[in-house]
């Protein structure tokens, strides 16, 4: 019986159910301070689904993936993107907590752009290295060359005059 990959499966289902619960942590918060809407919802609960829509996915080809690093490098960037992305938060509300001049309003935008921008990129490497496990995993197998065709090769042919 053929062995089957389902760790980034795995990975990615505790990743989006950790989401989850985050989010219902935070739609908890917003409640209570009465500022929803439905734009905020949508916001909040595409990470997740999507979290636990690859996992779905990375499910459905456990027996046909025979690209295990590409896999985990996608999990392991896609789970990178969102834990540095809380960890620049952290660190850009510590560092300009005490700051209150202009320069350091300009300074904070430009690190929130640049939190996001980087943030965005490595979720499209991520998504790419996906694209690629996918397309590897359903690619048709190359046709073998038939043994009839193998032995009517010349014996000649490697021998040099």
């Amino acid at each position: 019986m053929k062995r089957s990959f389902s760790g980034p499966f795995w990975f990615l289902l505790v990743m989006g159910l950790l989401m989850l619960l985050a989010v219902s942590w935070y739609l908890s918060v917003i409640a209570n301070l009465n500022r929803f809407s439905q734009m905020s919802m949508w916001r909040l609960l595409i990470f997740p689904s999507l979290a636990l829509t690859e996992a779905l996915v990375y499910w459905l080809i456990r027996r046909r993936n025979k690209f295990y690093a590409l896999s985990w490098v996608h999990c392991g960037i896609f789970f990178l993107s969102f834990v540095l992305n809380v960890l620049f938060t952290l660190f850009r509300t510590t560092h300009y907590r005490y700051q209150i001049s202009t320069d350091a309003r300009v300074s904070r935008q430009i690190g929130m752009n640049e939190q996001s921008y980087f943030f965005w990129a490595l979720l499209i490497v991520a998504h790419l290295a996906f694209v690629v496990v996918l397309v590897n995993c359903f690619r048709k197998a190359a046709p073998l060359i038939e043994d009839e065709e193998r032995g009517q090769e010349n014996l000649l042919d490697d021998v040099l005059l």
